[in-house]
């Protein structure tokens, strides 16, 4: 039950000890979005369809309920703190990585148990998000607040 503890401690700490380059109100909004289509999507595939399982338990706990929404979380708010026009492709594609690598390590740590689900279907999800939707995000935020 070490992984979600970890999870949270070490993406906490980053999150919190970061040069920051987004705003407050970028950050604001940021999880607000991040949050909202994590708990979604969790809920949907998880919950909903029964694909996969957090936590040790049928029944969801508390651990379980603040590892879904720190760690997510923290992880976009990461990427976009130090995302800028000129990052390349390689960028992105690296947090596509990361990202498929932390649930990698949830399933091989038994915190997540998968049902239907493969770890690697999460692989066009991280694209879809880390490379399209999140730059666009960002962009939208700050042409809206006069900041390209």
């Amino acid at each position: 039950m070490w992984f979600p503890y970890a999870s949270i401690g070490i993406s906490l700490l980053i999150l919190f000890f970061m040069p920051k380059k987004l705003s407050f109100k970028e950050m604001y909004f940021s999880a607000g979005i991040i949050g909202f289509g994590t708990w979604y999507g969790d809920t949907l595939v998880g919950d909903v369809f029964k694909a996969f399982q957090i936590g040790p338990t049928p029944h969801t706990t508390l651990i379980d309920h603040i590892f879904v929404t720190i760690v997510p979380l923290a992880i976009g708010l990461i990427y976009l703190n130090f995302l800028t026009g000129n990052k390349s492709f390689l960028y992105k594609y690296l947090w596509v990585v990361a990202a498929f690598i932390c649930e990698w390590g949830a399933v091989a740590s038994g915190y997540m148990t998968n049902k239907g689900w493969k770890t690697w279907y999460s692989i066009p999800v991280f694209i879809s998000v880390f490379i399209f939707f999140l730059p666009w995000h960002l962009k939208l935020m700050r042409k809206e607040h006069g900041k390209t």
